[in-house]
């Protein structure tokens, strides 16, 4: 038996990712640090504190220019944000950034289905799956003329690939500052995340009463 549904997803995640060079590695890092600065105060003004900001990469790296042989340090931080997915809030995150003139930053965004929703819909799916391996082994039965007996073994199949799940801190939904009217609006403005399809698979093996 098999079963399928479209589930929108509940959990967003940012990643923010800063690159800073120069032929100090001091002044490398001091330029890296003012960047993270700035953008933690940038989101401390959608509502979120720094509780909420995780460290995802950190790296310093050097290289040589030649035939100057002068050398080049690289300082790269990486951090993520994690939020219940709500398109107004993901929107002011954009547009704050935007707003604040930070430069040097790549923004990756995902979004993914929480455990509770995942569950939730797990159990509908497995209910709906097992309804349809039922009906498919009884038309199999009456096309062969034969009568089942006892389901002798049950086998669930996720066709999902399940992903390592992330603790998310008790989120309180922060209060929108009105923004300039003249910074651009993301189409998180205007479109809903598109919804992530999950899958089951039921195989029931019977006992053959005739």
């Amino acid at each position: 038996g098999y079963a399928k549904m479209k589930v929108k997803p509940d959990m967003a995640l940012f990643t923010f990712t800063f690159e800073k060079t120069d032929t100090s590695e001091k002044r490398a890092i001091a330029k890296l640090s003012a960047a993270v600065e700035t953008l933690e105060r940038t989101l401390a003004t959608v509502g979120f504190s720094s509780e909420y900001i995780k460290v995802a990469d950190f790296d310093i790296s050097s290289s040589e220019e030649y035939p100057k042989s002068r050398k080049t340090y690289t300082a790269k931080n990486s951090l993520q944000l994690e939020l219940p997915a709500n398109n107004r809030v993901i929107d002011a995150v954009y547009r704050n950034i935007q707003q604040s003139g930070i430069s040097d930053l790549d923004i990756e965004f995902n979004s993914r289905i929480s455990d509770t929703l995942e569950k939730k819909h797990r159990y509908l799916l497995v209910q709906q799956a097992l309804k349809d391996a039922q009906a498919n082994a009884n038309n199999i039965a009456q096309e062969l003329n034969i009568s089942l007996g006892k389901i002798k073994q049950v086998q669930k199949g996720n066709l999902r690939f399940d992903v390592p799940k992330v603790e998310m801190i008790k989120f309180t939904q922060p209060e929108i500052e009105k923004l300039n009217d003249t910074i651009i609006r993301t189409s998180f403005g205007r479109f809903q995340l598109q919804e992530i399809e999950l899958e089951e698979r039921i195989i029931l093996a019977y006992n053959i009463a005739n």
